[in-house]
């Protein structure tokens, strides 16, 4: 009799314990947003079109921002920043350039 309800019991956490983790699970793949698009709040802009997300760094395709030390590239900076941190806008990898960078696709969320 003990052993029955021992094995009760342990099929009853694994179940619960299986349970938890498709739930945990269904709620990871909720706050990823959909096609493989993510946001960046706390990444860094370097430039106007580059940013740094915990150490690796990432190149929005299609801009063409001043490169540092040329005119408009702080302004450039602090508006690709307010981007990252704005949580409008979210962003796909889609290659890698010749220099290591990520390449990525900026849309606005919907």
């Amino acid at each position: 009799m003990k052993f029955k309800n021992i094995t009760m019991f342990s099929l009853l956490l694994l179940f619960f314990i299986s349970l938890i983790i498709v739930i945990e699970d269904s709620f990871a793949q909720r706050k990823s947003t959909s096609r493989g698009y993510k946001t960046y709040k706390s990444a860094k802009a370097i430039d106007g079109d580059t940013y740094k997300y915990k150490g690796k760094s990432y190149r929005i395709q299609g801009y063409n921002a001043p490169e540092i030390g040329q005119p408009g590239s702080r302004q450039a900076t602090k508006n690709l920043q307010k981007r990252l941190s704005s949580f409008e806008y979210e962003y796909k990898p889609v290659a890698k350039d010749v220099y290591g960078r990520t390449i990525v696709k900026e849309r606005k969320k919907k």
